[in-house]
């Protein structure tokens, strides 16, 4: 319990970063939301095309929210840090700005395993998609590295928060591009050579695919595909933080830090 409070993880941070704080809400926004999305897609396909597409469609779903998750929850840490005056306090402080970032990170972190764990049970219980007990380690291996790789994505956005007044627009074009480009509902290989090799230097996509095959949907060996991901996130996270240090000399330069968000 001491290391969770010493990195960053208390009731007040989770409080602090999100608005819904009671069980209630809780429930709706962690458990009936990516149900209702993953019910939408799932019926939307099995109207279409049959239910024999359906575990293929859900299994990307749950990647792509948990994703989405916490991506938004990333960038809703920094623009209430700003909106409450308090980014410019944490980069004044002697502190590493990375090393102040990351441990922001760990809410969306705990918050991204519980949307993803409930999303596998929902597939399960809901979708009847068999759960592959056997592979737990493999799917933990698989949420470690997704977690990082969109992690050190996300810490781009964090850097343009740096000087934009609203970064919701980039951030809502981003979770398009991965809705679309990252197999979530159709396998990247159909899409045009041009667009896939674009698709494959994104985040998530390799994820997604060895998660199907990890659940017998596709037939891809799983570790090389993370191992893929994995650098993946050390390339986005490299240049990351060079970005990060030009974005934080600018931002400083401008009195971006203050804009009310």
């Amino acid at each position: 319990m001491f290391w969770i409070h010493k990195y960053g993880f208390t009731n007040l941070s989770y409080k602090a970063l999100y608005s819904f704080q009671s069980l209630k809400l809780f429930i709706l926004f962690r458990i009936v939301d990516p149900f209702m999305n993953y019910l939408f897609y799932a019926t939307l396909v099995s109207a279409m095309i049959g239910s024999d597409y359906l575990s293929f469609v859900v299994i990307g779903n749950i990647a792509s929210y948990t994703c989405h998750t916490i991506m938004i929850n990333f960038m809703t840490m920094f623009r209430f840090e700003r909106r409450y005056g308090t980014l410019e306090l944490n980069i004044a402080s002697p502190s590493p700005t990375l090393w102040i970032i990351i441990r922001k990170a760990i809410v969306p972190l705990f918050d991204g395993m519980f949307v993803f764990t409930v999303g596998l049970l929902i597939g399960w219980l809901i979708f009847d998609i068999p759960l592959p007990l056997d592979q737990i380690g493999n799917i933990l291996v698989l949420f470690i590295v997704t977690l990082f790789s969109v992690l050190a994505f996300s810490l781009l956005f964090a850097c343009l928060s740096l000087l934009f007044a609203n970064v919701n627009l980039f951030l809502n074009l981003a979770l398009a591009v991965f809705q679309v480009f990252c197999g979530v509902n159709f396998s990247v290989t159909l899409l045009p050579n041009s667009l896939e090799f674009i698709a494959r230097m994104l985040p998530l996509t390799h994820s997604i695919e060895a998660l199907r095959s990890i659940y017998g949907i596709e037939s891809y060996s799983v570790y090389p595909l993370l191992g893929k991901e994995l650098i993946i996130g050390i390339c986005y996270l490299l240049v990351s933080l060079v970005f990060a240090t030009m974005m934080e000399k600018v931002a400083r330069k401008n009195g971006a830090l203050l804009k009310s968000v």
